[in-house]
């Protein structure tokens, strides 16, 4: 063998070897791999692939607690008896939905970090980014431990599924020394999506948002929602690849998503579709990891 294609194949084994490190891994930062600002950056990589050709859906809501719309949302998902993940800006928790974020937990669905505040996580220095992530975490465990739950981890979702854009650093590396310092050990499991059922684009319709939802699972003609000229325009595209499962992406806001939810629970049921749990899922599953919170990391000692 050459020494020509003895460095070509290294790299070639290299570039294998590294792929298998992320797949193994998928949705946890890379343990051994140092994130380069605005180079690393993108969703479409973080894919469910493992949901994809399964007919299963997991339900995500971000933005909430709503006063208004997510308890009706609560009432469907305990009606079709199925389990959510509601991604939450704790910044939002006052005395009102607070009591909605205790509901979340009661009944069995996950309660997930959306970040302190909903500001782009891009426009943000490493040391805002760091304390807010800091603060969502030990906010929502701090609501897991008063109703005596003890839950593995955490998942992490950025506002607008925007990262790795600032120059000065990558959201990536602060998510990994943020779980050592809680953890110990590589806990933040971070999740995009892959329908995006647009339905936090003005106009939509509910009809709009769950008909995105059916043509991503099976094909045809889907909403998008864009903005041109200082303003937003719809579009119709046809769905020719459809993913035929997948982690949905929702915002429990709007009466709209209310609406649109019922339409998509009504037909999973008829179309035999599951809605399953984030955590069932192999991308976001903590396996054996441990993932606690460690014994010398007081949860009052991050203020109220």
């Amino acid at each position: 063998m050459n020494l020509y294609f003895k460095k070509y194949f290294f790299i070639i084994q290299l570039f294998i070897f590294s792929l298998d490190v992320f797949a193994l891994n998928k949705q946890f930062p890379a343990d051994n791999y140092d994130y380069k600002p605005v180079q690393d950056i993108g969703i479409r990589q973080y894919e469910a692939t493992s949901l994809h050709g399964t007919k299963k859906i997991v339900l995500t809501f971000d933005d909430g607690p709503n006063t208004h719309v997510t308890p009706k949302i609560l009432d469907l998902l305990n009606k079709y008896n199925v389990k959510a993940t509601f991604f939450i800006n704790t910044s939002n928790l006052d005395s009102k939905k607070i009591p909605i974020a205790y509901r979340i937990l009661e009944e069995g669905h996950i309660l997930a970090s959306h970040d302190f505040d909903h500001r782009d996580n891009n426009k943000e220095n490493e040391n805002v980014f760091r304390e807010g992530l800091l603060r969502s975490i030990f906010d929502i465990k701090k609501l897991e431990r008063n109703l005596g739950l003890v839950k593995k981890g955490i998942y992490f979702r950025f506002p607008y599924g925007y990262y790795g854009l600032n120059a000065a650093y990558h959201h990536m590396n602060v998510i990994k020394e943020v779980s050592k310092k809680v953890y110990d050990e590589n806990c933040i499991n971070f999740v995009f999506w892959d329908i995006d059922t647009k339905d936090w684009g003005p106009g939509m319709t509910s009809l709009e948002i769950s008909q995105n939802v059916k043509s991503y699972m099976m094909g045809g003609k889907a909403t998008t929602v864009f903005m041109e000229n200082n303003r937003w325009v719809k579009k119709i595209i046809n769905i020719q690849k459809p993913l035929m499962g997948g982690v949905v992406l929702l915002h429990d806001k709007r009466e709209e998503t209310y609406y649109a939810t019922e339409s998509i629970l009504k037909m999973a049921n008829d179309l035999n579709w599951d809605v399953v749990p984030l955590s069932s899922v192999k991308e976001f599953s903590f396996d054996k990891k441990e993932c606690l919170i460690k014994k010398d990391m007081s949860l009052s000692s991050l203020g109220n």
